[in-house]
């Protein structure tokens, strides 16, 4: 599947929200060397100084309302003014009933569309790009965006690597306006099938097993969606003010930077002091660096994203 420019209605971001964990663990500082095959994968530092983990209240859900909530306060908007709820999860995936429905009615949008999509690390993108082609096509006007993770407990315990992933959530507001109102530029998501075995959930306990060659096909095809978006808006990575990408780990992230070409004094993560919270990683990341005044009103940025299935993305969009 793939994306394209919106035509005919302008699409905007108009809030962002986030929620971590109360409970906050620091990453201890004599962790053993990585093994090879982990240092492949992971890097030979895992870059988490600390993550959140949710309690038992602190469920996947929880977190999205939270998230869901402070993005439409940050949008001054209400739960009413919905006509579309977007909810990305796959790490506690329920396959009936779907959590969407239910996370819509608890916002107080129970007149809205909602539903639940996947694509791992890549949920962010492609639940934009979901929202902004129903928006385009429908007489609709905002949409709520929300991913929501647990990658914590998708992570053998007692791994070096399993300190890598974090609890929590991020949301986005949308927005249809006029069509030359649109700041959400371009979008695309890829789906490979011959990569589909390179991460996996197996086990009765739905452990999270990746292969060493994780880096190279994460940044590769994560390369891939950003050229195609690059390229059909006439642009140069040079022209795009901030890259805040699903980093995934430390060598996906250096491998990925280098890939396309970034500076790194431009990369804007929450990695180090959030973990790998997957699919909410992008919109919880935007969050904290508007919300901190990094990013402002008029940045371009990118947000490419890998991430099991197989599948990649990139989202091309001013603030």
């Amino acid at each position: 599947m793939t994306g394209g420019i919106w035509v005919g209605r302008g699409i905007s971001f108009r809030g962002f929200g986030h929620y971590f964990p109360q409970h906050c663990e620091e990453i201890p500082a004599d962790l053993p060397p990585a093994p090879e095959a982990e240092a492949a994968v992971l890097g030979p530092a895992l870059g988490v100084e600390r993550r959140h983990l949710s309690d038992e209240t602190e469920t996947v859900p929880y977190m999205a309302v939270e998230a869901g909530q402070r993005a439409l306060s940050n949008a001054g908007m209400d739960a009413k003014d919905l006509d579309l709820v977007v909810f990305s999860s796959w790490s506690q995936r329920r396959y009936a009933p779907e959590d969407g429905p239910r996370i819509a009615l608890r916002l107080g949008a129970g007149q809205a569309l909602a539903f639940d999509v996947c694509t791992a690390c890549v949920g962010f993108v492609h639940s934009v790009q979901t929202a902004a082609a129903l928006l385009t096509s429908h007489n609709w006007r905002r949409a709520l965006v929300i991913c929501s993770d647990q990658f914590s407990q998708r992570l053998k315990p007692g791994r070096r690597g399993s300190y890598v992933g974090g609890d929590g959530a991020g949301a986005a507001v949308l927005e249809a306006g006029p069509p030359d109102d649109s700041r959400l530029r371009d979008s695309v998501v890829l789906s490979y099938g011959e990569h589909a075995g390179v991460s996996k959930a197996r086990g009765s306990n739905g452990w999270t097993v990746s292969l060493p060659t994780i880096a190279d096909v994460a940044s590769e095809t994560a390369g891939e969606a950003t050229d195609q978006v690059l390229r059909r808006n006439g642009m140069t990575i040079g022209d795009v003010d901030w890259v805040v990408p699903h980093p995934g780990s430390v060598r996906i992230s250096e491998k990925l930077v280098q890939r396309i070409g970034a500076d790194p004094d431009r990369v804007l993560t929450n990695f180090r002091t959030r973990g790998q919270t997957t699919s909410a990683t992008i919109p919880s990341a935007l969050s904290e660096y508007t919300e901190s005044g990094t990013l402002r009103k008029g940045d371009m940025i990118l947000s490419p994203a890998a991430g099991a299935g197989w599948y990649s993305g990139a989202l091309l969009y001013q603030l």
